[in-house]
């Protein structure tokens, strides 16, 4: 990313041929991350099976990257589910069973179907999936496959009281389901799965590891009511660090907390957003540990012991940790104008859903990259003098800001620079992004 920061020919050449935005992207580095994972595992004598989230990036090449390093995949939909399929039936094997493994927020009947036709674990949600599944086994007849789930574990209200979710079931329900499955042998439980939405408390260590202390005990009690549960899966949510220094994270936070009024908006002079807009969820840029680092101090000795003397193999699902240093967005200056404040609007090639997720904003600060290399320099030019402004998009809309927050650039930004987004493989360029204004989703581009 860097190298092709510092070459402004280049950059130029991909927007050219291209169009703007243009993502570029190497599998490269998630070979790296893959490697890093599976070593902490094989040293804590683990038994890991990684699971890519297919949802972070719609790229069909990071799939047969992650085959060609022997993990499986995450769906969370029907064309992702066949993507990753048409993939893997080019394979003549696997090295392990249940490659593929479902998530999906909602489960339409005709992905359940396809799921149990293609023998892909189903992770059941609620008890209304588990009823679709069961109308669909009987709709299939007596010779369809038999159908292979995991059911998904909601965290305890009254021991994480700070951490919310619309996802799973208390351990007690899902211990009832679980009960009542043991008379129907066309379904096979062989998991147990959660996942957590995490904030920057909850990218602790320990947090996990008391988390995976209830599952292991779910675990327990699953087999106990005589399901032959093989795995665990503790999902993903990964950390990543996007920032070089704590500082410049810690410098942030104070500025964009310390300084609010009771309503919740920043303070009149404290510009640091597009209309004072607080900035509430957002991703923790800056974290102490990789994701290595982070699975290391997660998979102690004693933890590794318990998993092990259940016979578990521990299963995740990163999608973010393993996309890190994947790929980047460029996008054309079109113009640079002043708006009635005098805030200075840098028009953008692209539009607000080519770089977002849900969060508020992407806390990565782009990369202006001059037209001309000898405008990097300092010069007396208007056009080159230090200002401060806002990305905006394509869309016609007051609220197309780019990103929300106000930048410096010392040295200016002009019509037909180009400005670089890092690190945007993961989420920020796929997850959201739209035709709205029937406007071209962006190439992508491996290098």
């Amino acid at each position: 990313m860097t190298e092709l920061a510092a070459d402004s020919d280049r950059v130029k050449q991909l927007i050219e041929f291209h169009g703007s935005p243009v993502n570029v992207l190497s599998t490269d580095p998630m070979r790296s991350n893959i490697k890093d994972l599976q070593n902490v595992a094989s040293q804590a004598s683990v038994p890991l099976q990684i699971h890519f989230a297919r949802k972070a990036n719609k790229c069909a090449e990071f799939v047969r990257t992650g085959l060609m390093e022997s993990i499986g995949f995450d769906v969370a939909s029907e064309f992702e589910k066949q993507q990753t399929l048409d993939e893997l039936y080019r394979l003549p094997q696997h090295p392990f069973d249940s490659p593929i493994v479902c998530t999906a927020a909602v489960k339409p009947v005709s992905l359940i179907r396809s799921c149990v036709l293609s023998n892909i674990v189903l992770v059941i949600d609620n008890e209304d999936e588990l009823t679709t599944l069961r109308e669909t086994l009987a709709h299939l007849g007596s010779t369809a496959p038999k159908a292979r789930i995991a059911f998904r574990l909601q965290h305890c209200s009254a021991k994480f009281p700070d951490l919310p979710s619309r996802f799973g079931m208390p351990a007690n329900e899902l211990t009832l389901l679980a009960r009542s499955l043991c008379d129907e042998p066309r379904i096979q439980v062989v998991g147990i799965h959660f996942h957590v939405h995490r904030s920057d408390e909850q990218f602790s260590p320990s947090f996990t590891k008391a988390l995976i202390d209830d599952a292991l005990d779910v675990v327990d009690r699953v087999r106990e009511i005589g399901h032959a549960v093989a795995w665990l899966d503790i999902g993903g949510g990964f950390p990543v660090n996007y920032l070089c220094h704590q500082k410049h994270w810690q410098r942030f936070l104070k500025e964009a907390h310390t300084f609010t009024e009771s309503s919740g908006r920043f303070e009149a002079n404290r510009k640091l957003t597009w209309n004072q807009r607080p900035l509430k969820d957002i991703d923790p840029t800056w974290q102490p540990m990789n994701a290595a680092d982070w699975l290391r101090a997660v998979l102690t000795s004693s933890l590794a012991y318990e998993i092990n003397r259940r016979e578990l193999i521990l299963k995740c699902e990163p999608g973010r940790a393993l996309l890190d240093g994947c790929g980047l967005t460029i996008a054309e200056v079109l113009f640079v104008k002043r708006d009635q404040n005098q805030n200075h609007l840098i028009g953008l090639m692209m539009n607000s859903s080519q770089c977002r997720t849900t969060r508020d904003d992407f806390l990565v600060d782009p990369i202006v990259i001059s037209a001309s290399n000898e405008s990097a320099k300092p010069t007396n030019q208007t056009d080159h003098a230090e200002i401060e402004g806002y990305f905006v998009g394509g869309y016609c809309t007051e609220s197309e800001y780019l990103m929300q927050r106000r930048f410096r650039f010392p040295r200016g930004i002009s019509r037909g620079d180009f400005v670089l987004i890092p690190n945007t493989a993961a989420y920020q360029m796929h997850f959201a992004e739209s035709r709205a204004h029937q406007m071209p989703l962006a190439e992508n581009v491996f290098l």
